[in-house]
């Protein structure tokens, strides 16, 4: 048995002398051709001869392949070849059923306590599966054998999806974002480049090279941000060092494989395998000793649970007894008090006569205050409209720092109230119907007009309308987007409100389209704040 051991060969004829001398040609197969083609249905390709033995014979092949391929090859005897292809493919199984095993209990675990870390390692599992099904040539013989297209789409994607869900497994165990956050940016930064690399080379110069070291350069950074993350007291990363240094073995066999630097033998073709089973069962122990914590907790939590049940248990049996105590007592002092209200009873009639000449006295104190209050009104109204313009020049003509403007706007209800005074300064018209009476909603802050009951928030129709932003912090936006030439970045905003950047982007986008439109409606003059917070 003639095999040939890489399955990325595109195109293959086998020519082996029949019994006359004369050389036959046999069934081209190949990568690129269904897999049907081939004589046995083995994942390689595998060519039957017959070879007396001690004798010399020479075969010819013709290889014609467009893949990075390795023209290693073996002869074999029929029952070796068949007792080998039987221990390789249980061997592959075994490693496969691991692979599946793992998917599902993570994914199980997910579903369960929804943490992303488990959902991730799926994806990576997932990826590890592809990536092997297009090394070892499984899924070409079992998944898509009449569909070799799907072949070159594999072998061009598994090792991007492979590298991807490694990363966000990674920064998600490790909690790169809150222990190494520098370092997580030069990751993403090489990982960047070996996307726009990759899709270069495959999609424009239509070429497959695989720039191996550029592809290990994140999985190599991650590696050794692991160790400082554990030096840094998070122990947790013990078992991530201690299972990728078994992958990151493994990768080096396997890239020194592809570059023929190392012999093919079962150990360094599927050094990639071994080292994910090992993996596997490291990160098992570490999954097995995050449950054991959560189980100790809850049996510490449960242990608490039932000491405040009896402790419950007796105050509610103290408390019946205080409150049969206070019955009795309550008992006593209304009988009391039935022979104290008829006393008081008369004492109140004697006084009712008093009370009628303090009311019409009270009646005519009532209508001085009302008049005092009106003027009161009067003067609040006056005093709100100095504040206000007190805010708008000190927007105008200063330029605030963080602290005073929210020593301005200090509260969702300072902006709304703001924003109330600017929207209807000039009185209330309705949207719907062009009415002006309105009644005050039960919502704080919204208007409802007396003739179609139409219900107007103070923010509708505004640069507030349906925003999810805090609004004092996106009065703080709206301001710092007007200050032309000293506003701050995105990141700035983003980390000074602690708001997420694309949030701090599409609102700020919002408003800078607002003010154009308004410095084009005014043709070319200053937009004032208030004009560009009532828009």
């Amino acid at each position: 048995m003639v095999e040939f051991l890489d399955p990325h060969i595109s195109n293959l004829i086998f020519f082996g002398p029949n019994s006359s001398g004369k050389y036959d040609t046999l069934k081209m197969v190949g990568y690129d051709l269904p897999f049907k083609n081939k004589e046995f249905q083995h994942k390689n390709y595998v060519f039957k001869t017959f070879l007396p033995k001690d004798s010399v014979t020479t075969f010819y092949a013709l290889l014609n392949s467009k893949n990075y391929s390795s023209l290693a090859l073996t002869v074999r005897e029929e029952s070796f070849s068949s007792f080998y292809a039987l221990r390789e493919y249980i061997m592959l199984g075994l490693f496969y059923g691991i692979l599946l095993i793992m998917a599902i209990y993570n994914l199980f675990i997910f579903f369960n306590i929804r943490e992303r870390v488990y959902l991730f390692y799926v994806l990576y599992t997932i990826g590890c599966a592809f990536n092997s099904f297009s090394e070892d040539g499984l899924g070409f013989q079992y998944l898509w054998p009449d569909s070799p297209a799907l072949n070159q789409l594999i072998m061009m994607a598994a090792p991007l999806f492979l590298l991807s869900a490694f990363m966000l497994y990674s920064f998600s165990f490790l909690k790169m974002s809150i222990h190494a956050k520098k370092i997580s940016y030069l990751i993403i930064l090489f990982y960047v480049v070996y996307v726009i690399v990759f899709f270069i080379e495959r999609l424009i110069f239509k070429t497959q090279n695989y720039y191996p070291f550029l592809y290990l350069i994140p999985f190599i950074l991650i590696y050794i941000t692991s160790y400082f993350i554990y030096f840094k007291g998070e122990k947790s990363a013990r078992f991530f060092i201690l299972g990728y240094t078994m992958i990151l073995i493994s990768f080096f066999i396997f890239v020194l494989r592809t570059l023929d630097l190392v012999p093919v033998t079962l150990f360094t073709v599927y050094s990639f395998n071994f080292g994910f089973v090992i993996e596997v069962v490291i990160l098992s122990l570490a999954l097995g000793d995050r449950i054991r914590i959560e189980r100790h907790e809850r049996e510490l939590f449960q242990q608490r649970s039932i000491i405040q049940l009896t402790e419950n248990e007796q105050l509610k049996t103290a408390l019946i007894v205080e409150l049969k105590e206070k019955e009795r007592i309550l008992e006593t002092v209304n009988t009391q008090l039935e022979s104290k209200v008829a006393a008081r009873t008369l004492d109140l009639q004697n006084k009712t006569d008093e009370l009628s000449v303090f009311n019409s006295n009270l009646s005519k104190l009532v209508e001085d205050l009302n008049q005092m209050n009106i003027k009161l009104d009067v003067d609040n109204w006056q005093l709100k409209k100095q504040v206000q313009e007190e805010v708008k020049a000190r927007l105008s003509d200063e330029e605030l720092s963080t602290e005073k403007f929210k020593e301005l706007f200090p509260d969702e209800a300072t902006c709304l109230r703001y924003l109330e005074n600017i929207k209807w300064h000039d009185g209330f018209i309705c949207k719907k119907c062009g009415h002006d009476r309105f009644i005050t909603h039960t919502s704080p802050f919204t208007r409802k007009c007396t003739s179609c009951k139409h219900v107007e928030s103070v923010t509708a129709e505004t640069l507030f309308h349906g925003i999810r932003i805090p609004m004092d912090k996106a009065f703080y936006i709206v301001y710092d987007t007007i200050r032309l030439g000293k506003s701050k970045t995105l990141e700035e905003l983003s980390d000074l409100l602690s708001l997420n950047k694309n949030t701090v982007w599409a609102f700020r986008k919002k408003i800078q389209a607002a003010y154009e439109q308004l410095k084009t409606k005014s043709k070319g003059a200053t937009v004032k704040w208030d004009d560009l917070l009532g828009k």
